[in-house]
């Protein structure tokens, strides 16, 4: 296992909890009672998970220093490889399982450089290698600009998390032609996670604690008074009520830095969430969901099950391929002897 005195034990937590929130949205099964309010709670309480696996990247690689060669091959390694195994795992796992065809797995894999295939899961993938990309490019930026000019960035990303909201009164052009186009999308959490980690802002505790409450209490006031709009859009990772989520706990746990316990054991938990993030879903929905033990339960219970029985399972695999010689290129992790 790792051991640097000088890891910020903080951002493996972040990384842990975001694995958890991922593992934990996608447990409820469909169709076995659970109730609606609670799907949707639980959507809204999760969803910050993605947001915070790409503030923790944008935290711990900008600027980039180095050569952008040197970055790429590094960081791509990291992560290409593990995607394109999970996609060719998961493309055989719906031939063998459904009945997809030889020339449709083949169009599949054909079309695996521009759009993620295989599984809906490895979308995040596929959005972690773009931000990769992106990073050479508005490093040197980065370097030179001032705090002022990276909140002005933000905010018109801000604005467009907006956009939900204001297209319940006025009409929002979101297409290619619209005028903060190039500002918004997951990079808007990449720079955050960067601003937060570098500039460290102190927000008391009631701030805090409303950047909690205003998403939760405006979710609720929707469902109560029945308004039409579409959660899934209003309440997602593209929404200004989601980041505010993500500012609460990575500010949350940014604070926590001196009270976290700095074992092994959680910078390798952190290390391991790439890998978790992968399989979670074959064991969940591959395996767990078809066994009659969790398929006889349904509401909390069943919710419950899965997510303790997915995290175990999940780790104890990857634990168990972090040991193969060619470990980094499955999940992006191989044990140090």
């Amino acid at each position: 296992m790792e051991n640097n005195t000088n890891r910020e034990y903080w951002m493996d937590a972040v990384r842990s909890f975001a694995c958890l929130c991922v593992i934990t949205m996608h447990a409820p099964m469909p169709n076995v009672g659970t109730n609606g309010n609670i799907l949707s709670t639980i959507s809204l309480l999760t969803a910050p998970g993605i947001g915070l696996f790409f503030m923790v990247s944008g935290a711990l690689i900008l600027p980039i220093i180095e050569s952008t060669d040197k970055f790429l091959k590094k960081r791509l390694t990291k992560v290409v490889f593990p995607t394109l195994f999970w996609t060719l795992f998961y493309l055989l796992l719906k031939m063998f399982t459904t009945n997809m065809t030889l020339d449709d797995l083949i169009k599949q894999i054909f079309s695996i450089p521009f759009t993620n295939r295989g599984h809906s899961i490895l979308w995040f993938m596929y959005t972690l290698i773009g931000l990769y990309l992106l990073a050479p490019i508005i490093s040197p930026w980065l370097q030179k600009a001032s705090k002022r000019e990276i909140e002005w960035v933000l905010l018109l990303w801000g604005i467009t998390l907006c956009y939900p909201l204001l297209e319940m009164v006025v009409k929002v052009n979101e297409s290619r032609t619209g005028i903060l186009y190039y500002f918004s999308g997951y990079a808007g959490y990449f720079l955050f996670g960067y601003y937060l980690h570098t500039y460290r802002p102190k927000l008391k505790g009631w701030q805090v604690a409303l950047l909690f409450v205003v998403p939760i209490v405006i979710a609720s006031v929707f469902k109560i008074t029945h308004t039409p709009v579409d959660f899934y859009k209003v309440f997602w990772y593209q929404s200004i009520f989601i980041v505010m989520m993500c500012i609460g706990w990575f500010c949350m746990f940014q604070s926590m830095n001196e009270r976290i316990p700095k074992h092994e054991w959680i910078t390798f938990l952190s290390n391991c969430s790439f890998g978790i993030y992968l399989v979670h879903i074959f064991i969940m929905r591959g395996i767990l969901w078809k066994s009659s033990f969790i398929s006889a339960y349904g509401g909390v219970i069943q919710i419950i099950f899965t997510i303790l029985l997915t995290s175990i399972l999940s780790f104890v695999l990857v634990w168990g391929i972090s040991k193969l010689p060619f470990s980094q290129y499955i999940i992006g992790y191989k044990q140090k002897k």
